[in-house]
């Protein structure tokens, strides 16, 4: 089989080119990235299985190669993959799910921090009084893995109440400081909102102006999870009336690099990062390792 590497994987892969399952294939490794649709088209032409990231793979670069048996996404989630097309034309789809688990929550907590101590207010010749976590109340939207590493890094903040919303209770991390709350209790109550989910239909605009009106004047609204997620519109109009005092996001309706004219930018109430949630040597390494894991089986059983 040709199995093409379409973007650069960012850590050395050739303990695993090397393992003798692999050897038996051809492999092309593409070592520049591209979000070129034609250029894209061109790498995944002629191959049987493609690994690639959070490159977006549509129906309209897919359908070009109808030999595609497989791809394998080292990423988390999968809402860049035209999975419909997939499905329907029976090309299986892996991803690297967990990879970035403790890299995400550890970004969520210098998220936290940060807004406490008013990161986008500092200079060398400015001061500004901080808040500490103590009294808090920090409201985690879904609870997948990351949401729970955020709650374990939590653990050592003292007299911190933590609340979470999710489509089932988790009954097994729940105590007198870790609560389930309804979502429109957990808007409400928090001082500090950070979201979990992952974009799908029903998540799509998961806060809009009815969620933005029942959260606290000056709340903090930390995204890690998709930019998707929130209704720009909306969230516009929460920073320009100053209902949001901070937010704080690694992710877009966009991928990065965005544009200096960007409307997100021109706020002061606002620390964003580019999508880098996911990206330490640690992860990296991870999400290879399953990935490659995933498509030995492939190999294997095919």
């Amino acid at each position: 089989m040709k199995i093409v590497i379409l973007q650069p994987l960012e850590t050395d892969i050739s303990f695993y080119l090397n393992n003798d399952i692999f050897k038996k294939h051809q492999i092309f490794e593409y070592k520049t990235k591209t979000n070129d649709e034609d250029e894209l088209v061109n790498r995944i032409s002629d191959a049987d299985i493609v690994i690639s990231d959070n490159t977006p793979l549509t129906k309209e670069i897919l359908s070009k190669n109808p030999h595609l048996k497989a791809l394998f996404i080292a990423f988390s989630g999968l809402d860049h993959i035209d999975l419909n097309y997939c499905n329907e034309n029976k090309i299986q789809v892996f991803n690297a799910s967990g990879y970035s688990t403790n890299a995400v929550a550890e970004l969520t907590l210098m998220f936290i921090l940060m807004s406490l101590r008013k990161f986008n207010e500092l200079n060398y010749k400015h001061k500004t009084i901080g808040r500490e976590l103590t009294n808090m109340k920090i409201g985690l939207v879904g609870m997948g893995n990351i949401s729970k590493e955020v709650i374990h890094l939590l653990s050592v903040f003292n007299n911190l109440e933590i609340l979470y919303y999710s489509k089932s209770r988790h009954l097994e991390i729940e105590n007198e400081k870790i609560k389930f709350k309804s979502k429109k209790d957990l808007l409400k109550e928090s001082d500090i909102i950070s979201l979990h989910v992952p974009l799908n239909e029903k998540t799509t605009n998961f806060l809009d102006e009815y969620e933005f009106s029942l959260m606290k004047k000056g709340v903090i609204l930390i995204n890690t999870a998709r930019g998707k997620l929130i209704s720009k519109e909306s969230l516009l109009k929460a920073l320009k009336d100053n209902k949001i005092s901070l937010y704080l996001s690694d992710v877009f309706e966009i991928e990065p690099p965005l544009d200096d004219n960007y409307d997100l930018l021109q706020f002061k109430n606002v620390i964003i990062t580019p999508h880098i949630g996911f990206y330490t040597k640690e992860a990296m390494e991870k999400r290879v390792k399953i990935i490659f894991e995933k498509l030995s089986t492939f190999l294997i059983s095919y």
